[in-house]
Order: structure tokens, then C-alpha cells, then sequence
């Protein structure tokens, strides 16, 4: 698993501006008057690793949101930006595959933060488990969440990271570009030129369909599925931007509600 924690106070890393640039803040005091440095943002993004913005002296009291991310493996929702000051809501659809569902968010100048249920109530009481003793970090973990749609409040500013991850039999799996008409496979899409892109599927979904969505999660363009094997694989074609992307995959579970996933590496043809 990899893990990105930008320690604020020393320095901070990433918004609905993407990417992120060097500015200092209007406010003076900690943490809004961090100052930001951008290398660990893009290097989390790139990675897929999460952003966490925790002081130096919140470290010895983050067990818990570590342990909380090793036991959810799956990305359904991934933003990495700067937003600006007011309230913003971020729609989530949650599977009936789910078993535990984790809402991480941190922004600078957090205000508040919140998780609604479908119904539109706060997810609290039993089987949900709480950490919001930091100040620019919360997070949430449903245990069991009913399938649909869910929504992450947020009000604040700056360097803002919101991500959804699950525990879930279903993902993407072994996602790797390649330039047209070649076999040369990697990691990273080639720039310029039409890249073939491959991945699994694991788990049932049903009427799957891709898009590529930019860092702030929002849609570029639709992604054209062609079946490349009786595994779940896939493949589809593209020429990339000169913008970061990631690939996302929507659909409907086996119960018939919606179904999202998203691999959280923020990819660059370069």
C-alpha cells in the first residue's frame, strides 16, 4: 500500500484547480499558513498513494487511519486539488459488494466535513467508526454501507485530498499502456500518438463502461470497451492529453445498484 502523509507546519503538498501551484495563503496561522510544496502532492497522485495532511505532532495518533487503509484496497472515488472556500458535495455510489467503506477527506482549511447517507443523514451510530481528532483531516468507515448513493460534504479551502476506498471483491486490476500496432506494454502512456490501454476486471460487473476523469474527478472522455479475454479482461483505445488522467470504471453490481471503481494512480503521458 502506498501512503503519502504530507506533514503540515513543515511542508504541504496539492485542486477543484488541479494541478497544484506554489501559493501562500491568506491566513497566517497553522495550517493555512503552511507553506505548499507541490512534489509530494504529484508524487502521491502518481503513485496512488493517499494524501493525508497531518501535523508532526498528530503522527503518533494516525494508527488508526494507516490500519484503516490497508484494509480497504479498492478506490471508488479519488480527488486531489485546491478548492475554494464554501461548501462542496461530492456524489458517491457505494455497491452492494461493499463490505467496509472508508471516507477519507483533508483540505487546508478544513470547516467542516461530513458523510451522508443515501437517505441524507449523517453516518453515525452503529458500525461506523469516526477519526476526526485532527484538524485538517477526517475520515469515516462504514461497516456493511447500504448500497447507493452517498455523499461527502465539504466546506473549507486549499490543498484539498477526498478519496473513497472500499473493501470489496470487485477491481481493476493490471492496467498497462502500449502505442498502437506495438506489444511494447508499461506502465505509462506514450505521448502524442494512439495508446492502446489493457486491464482486468475482477469481480461481476455487469454493463461495465470506461470514461478517463481528470484529477478533480471530472470526465474528459468516454472510453470505448472492447472484451480481450473470458477473465474479465478488457481493452480500449486513446491518444492522451498533455493533462494528468485516471481511468474510470462505472457500472451496476450484481443487485442492480450503480457501481463505480477508479485506479488511483493520476497517470501523465510524458
Amino acid at each position: 500500500m502506498r501512503i503519502t502523509t504530507l506533514v503540515l507546519g513543515a511542508t504541504l503538498a496539492a485542486g477543484l484547480h488541479s494541478p497544484p501551484q506554489q501559493q501562500p495563503t491568506s491566513r497566517g496561522s497553522w495550517p493555512c499558513g503552511a507553506r505548499v510544496d507541490p512534489t509530494y502532492f504529484h508524487l502521491a497522485e502518481a503513485t496512488g498513494g493517499q494524501l493525508l495532511l497531518l501535523a508532526p505532532s498528530e503522527i503518533s495518533t494516525s494508527a488508526d487511519l494507516f490500519t484503516a487503509f490497508d484494509k480497504h484496497a479498492e478506490t471508488i472515488f479519488r480527488l486531489g486539488g485546491t478548492i475554494n472556500p464554501g461548501v462542496h458535495d461530492f456524489r458517491v455510489p457505494i455497491d452492494g459488494s461493499v463490505e467496509s467503506a472508508m471516507f477519507s477527506i483533508s483540505v487546508q482549511c478544513l470547516q467542516t466535513a461530513d458523510v451522508l447517507r443515501p437517505s441524507g443523514a449523517s453516518a453515525a451510530g452503529e458500525g461506523v467508526t469516526d477519526l476526526s481528532n485532527f484538524l485538517a483531516t477526517r475520515m469515516v468507515i462504514v461497516s456493511k454501507p447500504e448500497p447507493g448513493v452517498w455523499t461527502v460534504r465539504v466546506s473549507g479551502s486549499g490543498l484539498a485530498g477526498v478519496i473513497v476506498k472500499a473493501r470489496s471483491a470487485i477491481r481493476i486490476a493490471t492496467l498497462q499502456f502500449a502505442p498502437s500496432g506495438t506489444t511494447q506494454f508499461s506502465n505509462v502512456p506514450t505521448p502524442g500518438v494512439e495508446n492502446l490501454v489493457r486491464f482486468s476486471v475482477r469481480g461481476r460487473v455487469e454493463h461495465p463502461e470506461a470514461v478517463l476523469v481528470d484529477a478533480i474527478s471530472k470526465e474528459i472522455a468516454p472510453l470505448p470497451l472492447e472484451v480481450a479475454g473470458e477473465n474479465g479482461d478488457y481493452q480500449s483505445r486513446f491518444t492522451p492529453g498533455t493533462n494528468g488522467f485516471r481511468i474510470m470504471l462505472r457500472g451496476t453490481g450484481e443487485d442492480g445498484t450503480p457501481l463505480q471503481r477508479v485506479y488511483p494512480s493520476l497517470f501523465t503521458a510524458r
